[in-house]
């Protein structure tokens, strides 16, 4: 199949089909890093200690917001090409991946220097405890020296139609990631620096194959010119605009679990950091597959929008919030039957396996529930909606899970930390669904009323 057929057929060929396709991916490559990040945690665990994984958690909110901007230029970039690429504007699809790569380029350099001059009072506002500080600064300062190559361009191979290679440039750059850190820190005993360098150097292999596939790989449906590296403003305004959500999204992420790890130090000090890095890992996990599902969808939703061909596009949305309820079903039952069997994977620590279970019992309970909002504030944002899909990212932190977070710990203290997850997704859940309602009922509508002319 050439390369135009296969960027053509996301316009042709049944939903079931592609969604599963482009989904199977996905999931396939997200579980490749989610099981390196368990995995991680493990040897950081069992290899050091429980406050060297608490240490690497303690920055992870750092890991989140490079993540952020990765995830900004590479679901507007995408949402960009996908349309583009269904309008038959070549011009347009080059033009905005390279103006991605500016955006990020600049934004990584000033997180480069400002982390590493301010690491120390950065570790201590991340909510690290005096004896968890010493590991998180050594692991931070080498995260934050290789954020230039923390790249976010699966998404936008993915709008071009390559789903094989989006699945590649996550696959082969984390197995070496895991593989590196096994040597470093079981091996060579290089500690938590050992698990810092590993990660970059998988980022930067990453890296590697983003500019191999945008400029030197053959059967592309763009090429990009050195001249298309000029800002071109709309076209960064759009793509900033589109994947802001994305951004406010992983940076509010990164914020609540900065609010969790300081009121987590205030409550239960090191062991409870301990247990929330363990347990967090396994639930981030055990949810790439609705991550996954939601990857899979964008571009479909993207360019059969383009295309303007509705009715593909709601089944595309319908399928995938059946997917990811189903999945999330599945996945919560079993963490509520064997939590700590799911626990005594990454530690050895009895204390720690014990007081997991409850928490992982009450972040099960969000599972069903999670990929809702995912899915609607994704279809939004595919579909260039972006400030239905900022209120839903942005009020879904700032209006919902932060004041349900604060209140729940106030009220209950660590348990009301572990049940703020699944209240505040309960919420959002039945909102995303009222605003997805009122969507499709407008756009029903607006076809009538065209049709009747």
């Amino acid at each position: 199949m050439d390369h135009n057929a296969r960027v053509e057929r996301l316009g042709t060929e049944r939903i079931g089909k592609l969604l599963f396709e482009m989904s199977s991916q996905t999931t396939f490559s997200l579980l490749v890093y989610a099981i390196y990040s368990i995995t991680d945690t493990y040897f950081l665990s069992v290899g050091i200690n429980s406050l060297a994984a608490a240490g690497a958690s303690i920055i992870s909110p750092v890991l989140i917001a490079l993540g952020a901007v990765a995830t900004t230029v590479g679901a507007g970039g995408a949402s960009l090409v996908s349309r583009a690429l269904g309008e038959k504007n070549e011009g347009k699809a080059s033009r905005a991946v390279a103006n991605t790569f500016l955006i990020f380029w600049a934004a990584a350099i000033v997180i480069t220097i400002a982390g590493s001059i301010f690491i120390k009072p950065i570790v201590h506002l991340l909510g690290a405890t005096d004896s968890i500080a010493p590991y998180a600064i050594e692991y931070g300062r080498i995260i934050f020296l290789g954020a230039i190559t923390s790249t976010g361009y699966s998404t936008i191979i993915r709008a071009d139609g390559n789903a094989r290679y989006s699945t590649a440039i996550w696959v082969i750059p984390v197995s070496a990631n895991l593989i590196l850190c096994w040597l470093f820190i079981m091996e060579l005993n290089m500690g938590v620096s050992g698990a810092a360098l590993a990660t970059v150097s998988g980022q930067a292999i990453s890296a590697g194959m983003s500019v191999y596939f945008f400029f030197f790989r053959k059967n592309r449906s763009y090429h990009i010119k050195a001249s298309y590296f000029k800002p071109d403003w709309p076209i960064i305004r759009e793509v900033v605009m589109i994947g802001f959500p994305s951004f406010i999204k992983n940076f509010s992420v990164s914020l609540m679990v900065i609010v969790t790890n300081n009121l987590l130090r205030l409550i239960g000090g090191d062991s409870a950091l301990g247990v929330f890095a363990i347990v967090s890992r396994l639930y981030s996990g055990l949810i790439t597959p609705q991550t996954g599902i939601v990857q899979g969808m964008q571009p479909l939703v993207g360019f059969n929008f383009g295309l303007r061909k509705f009715e593909r596009v709601w089944e595309t949305v319908r399928l995938s919030l059946g997917a990811a309820v189903v999945y999330g079903v599945l996945v919560g039952g079993i963490c509520l039957l064997i939590p700590a069997g799911l626990i005594a994977l990454l530690t050895k620590e009895s204390a720690i396996i014990t007081e997991g279970q409850t928490a992982l019992r009450w972040l099960a309970l969000s599972y069903p529930l999670t990929g809702v909002a995912m899915i609607t504030a994704a279809s939004f944002q595919s579909l260039g909606r972006a400030k239905e899909a900022l209120l839903l990212t942005l009020g879904g932190i700032i209006l919902v899970k932060l004041p349900v977070l604060l209140l729940a710990s106030s009220l209950f203290s660590l348990t009301g930390i572990w049940a703020s997850e699944a209240s505040s997704e309960l919420i959002l859940c039945i909102f995303s669904l009222i605003m997805l309602k009122i969507f499709l009922g407008k756009t029903y509508a607006l076809r009538q009323y065209k049709e009747a002319r």
